[in-house]
């Protein structure tokens, strides 16, 4: 099903989706369901999977636009998702999975990809660890305020200035209160964007938004919400850890943590040190313990 909709932020944004929900309970038998929590955690296939429907929503917007010249379509249209670090979200896998796939039917378009700085990223107490890592579960003023901190990123991003007088398909995977894209649409109104287009695949109603901000984790989480579950995901070497899968992980309790070390293969431990180093915001007391095992772990093999 799909959905086009003005954004109540802002009326030149404009809302695509794969489904929009407005009732419960939730169809977790359905495919979108289904492969979410996966792709949710950097998993190939449900990428692809996702990155297919995306990308036909994708070409139809710059297929019906009335302003597109074929010929423009290099400098008119630009790919891009929510800033990061160093890890990605499953929304900038998406982004660039969808990017490649329009490439490959001809299109040629830009893929931006903003950056946040490390103080954004930085941890300072475990309530603002929680605070980041639950955020599915927060209420709208929670949400607030960790995308008012977050979103500081676009004024001194330089990157930003190559989004002026372009048409941007901004690629997520669920609009709950919609407070990030207002926060977004912020910064890509000052950027003079001449259109913008949101691709997601949920969109909650907003009274169910209201209602019930925590179905995000319900969704994020189904089908993978044991340890061995999420073991295999990590083990998985079709899975580009995201920041969400490494926040999961860091989040765990130290007895879970240790179970979940235990079924991990001597690559999967390597590869998260690695990435937990370079995203830096686990060199920190909070993780100090869990980051000590991952090092004799690492030292080991």
């Amino acid at each position: 099903m799909l959905n086009l909709k003005n954004d109540p932020h802002e009326v030149r944004s404009r809302i695509m989706c794969l489904e929009e929900i407005s009732s419960l309970p939730l169809r977790f038998n359905a495919d979108l369901y289904r492969h979410y929590p996966g792709m949710k955690l950097g998993q190939w296939q449900q990428i692809d999977f996702f990155s297919k429907k995306l990308s036909c929503l994708a070409a139809n917007i710059m297929q019906q636009d009335a302003d597109t010249d074929t010929r423009d379509i290099a400098v008119d249209w630009v790919i891009t998702a929510p800033a990061f670090y160093h890890l990605p979200s499953a929304a900038n896998l998406l982004a660039r999975r969808v990017h490649a796939l329009l490439q490959l039917q001809g299109f040629s378009l830009s893929l931006l990809e903003p950056r946040l700085n490390q103080q954004q990223i930085a941890v300072n107490s475990q309530d603002d660890f929680d605070l980041t890592n639950n955020y599915s579960k927060s209420q709208l003023a929670q949400r607030v305020q960790q995308r008012q901190k977050t979103q500081a990123m676009a004024d001194s991003d330089v990157q930003m200035k190559q989004f002026c007088q372009r048409k941007v398909i901004t690629i997520n995977d669920i609009y709950v209160t919609g407070t990030q894209q207002y926060f977004m649409q912020q910064t890509l109104d000052a950027a003079a964007v001449k259109d913008s287009y949101w691709l997601y695949i949920f969109k909650l109603e907003n009274g169910l938004a209201r209602r019930h901000p925590e179905i995000e984790f319900e969704i994020n989480q189904h089908g993978i919400n044991d340890i061995k579950s999420f073991a295999a995901i990590l083990n998985d070497e079709q899975t580009t850890p995201t920041t969400r899968c490494l926040s999961r992980l860091f989040a765990e309790s130290m007895d879970n943590f240790y179970q979940l070390i235990s079924l991990l293969e001597p690559g999967t431990k390597e590869r998260i040190f690695s990435l937990a180093q370079a995203e830096k915001r686990y060199l920190n007391s909070i993780f100090e313990e869990k980051m000590q095992l991952l090092t004799i772990e690492h030292q080991h093999h």
